[in-house]
């Protein structure tokens, strides 16, 4: 059986279908067990755990924004040599790449834990997380090759349409994630550093057989005999789609780095509070960045065939699809928002961070469809090669949320990093929007923009 797919050939419907759901499940066991991660840390270990694990998550989430957006441009690169049945070329640059991110990973990895110390200093780090948030940074960071290896396989796959194996691995990371997290908490009571260990541990099966699976598509597309050797043009090859990829993505979430001082400095409260509400923002985003991500792989094989009258209609299934599969999400956590919200705090919990959170799921949370137009956007200009256009949208809706956070946190103290997250989500949206409209709606556009990225 077939494990690669054309998107380009067939059914659209049926294309976007089989390639978006074994994401989605994907995406919501992985959201499944970092949440319930979340819950055991709130409910076994203390009722500010849960912010314990993610004070220093804005960090963490720079290089996760990094890799991710590297990894959204490369397949776009692997994308166009699949579409173009260069499949000896794409495989050296694929094994290539991977060779050098190693080296990559453990240098971020042991430069983070050498300065962990000013880094939970500029984050302003409450004094009652610290010991905890400590212990949790280091077993975290020390696993990067780990967790940043996955992503990346994850996308060159995707780029090659292998999505239906990510739904078991992570039905497989789940469970491993999850009887991990019971066995290290409530059996061994290693705290904090019982949820790192146990993420880290379902990584690395995760990360195993996703190896497997890219070893199996390799033998699958007809190529002469890879010789290997110490070639990495291919990083200088793939950086017009790499590099503007990768610094949007860190311009778009980096953000919540430069914010992250003024929320954790109107307390432990706020701190759990924001990071709940994070979590709800991440539930109801995986089935749209799931859809989206078809639209991505789908453009960029289409440019590769020179299929480029394709696109266009390519970008209307995917917008009913996220509007259709996130609308029923967003209904339930708002209808449901304090229930849904004390899964994270102890048992009667309903203290300042636990109303933080009912009242952002209850308000704030329906703004999220703008986002989505956005995101949905974003995709389809990468995989158009668009990737500087990307770029400057990002950074002009991180630099609107950061500008409201400064604004509006000294005032209105949490309602202020709430307001400030929209500011960003309707500044991105909108430029994305209006240079859609006016540069890349037509057939015409299309193309032009194909001979600008490709020239």
């Amino acid at each position: 059986m077939k494990v690669t797919r054309d998107l380009t050939t067939g059914n659209i419907y049926k294309n976007f279908l089989l390639f978006t759901l074994p994401l989605i499940g994907s995406s919501l066991l992985s959201s499944m067990y970092s949440t319930v991660d979340a819950m055991i840390a709130g409910k076994f270990i203390s009722e500010h755990a849960i912010g314990a694990i993610n004070a220093t998550g804005s960090f963490d989430m720079i290089f996760h924004a990094l890799f991710d957006g590297f990894g959204e441009g490369f397949a776009v690169f692997v994308a166009l040599l699949f579409g173009k049945k260069e499949y000896g070329r794409m495989k050296s640059d694929i094994l290539h790449m991977l060779l050098l991110l190693i080296g990559v990973f453990l240098l971020i990895s042991s430069g983070a834990i050498l300065f962990r110390n000013p880094i939970m200093d500029f984050l302003q780090v409450d004094p009652i997380l610290r010991a905890d948030t400590e212990i949790y940074f280091i077993i975290y960071t020390a696993g990067y090759l780990i967790i940043y290896g996955n992503i990346m396989l994850v996308h060159i796959l995707q780029a090659l349409g292998v999505t239906s194996v990510s739904f078991y691995v992570s039905l497989i990371s789940a469970v491993l994630n999850i009887g991990g997290n019971l066995l290290t908490v409530l059996v061994l009571d290693w705290g904090v550093a019982g949820l790192a260990f146990s993420t880290l541990f379902s990584a690395f099966v995760a990360t195993v057989i996703y190896l497997i699976m890219l070893r199996r598509a390799f033998r699958e597309l007809p190529s002469e005999k890879l010789r290997f050797g110490f070639d990495f043009s291919c990083v200088t090859r793939s950086l017009r789609y790499t590099l503007p990829a990768a610094v949007q993505k860190v311009a778009y979430h980096g953000v919540g780095f430069l914010v992250a001082p003024s929320i954790n400095g109107l307390g432990a409260d706020a701190t759990t509070g924001y990071t709940v509400s994070n979590r709800i923002i991440n539930m109801c985003s995986q089935c749209f960045w799931c859809a989206s991500r078809v639209l991505g792989c789908y453009a960029a094989q289409c440019v590769g065939a020179g299929k480029q009258d394709k696109i266009r209609r390519g970008l209307w299934v995917d917008l009913w699809l996220c509007f259709g599969l996130t609308l029923p999400v967003v209904l339930v956590f708002c209808c449901f928002a304090a229930p849904i919200s004390s899964l994270f705090f102890p048992e009667g919990y309903v203290g300042v961070a636990f109303q933080y959170a009912v009242r952002f799921a209850t308000f704030y949370l329906p703004f999220l469809f703008i986002n989505m137009l956005g995101h949905l956007i974003h995709t389809y200009l990468r995989g158009l090669g668009a990737m500087n256009v990307v770029f400057w949208v990002s950074l002009l809706g991180s630099a609107a949320r950061l500008a409201a956070t400064l604004l509006l946190v000294p005032t209105m103290s949490m309602e202020g990093v709430f307001a400030a997250i929209l500011c960003g989500w309707i500044a991105d949206t909108a430029a994305s929007a209006l240079l859609y409209l006016l540069f890349f709606r037509t057939d015409v556009h299309i193309k032009r923009a194909i001979r600008h990225a490709t020239k």
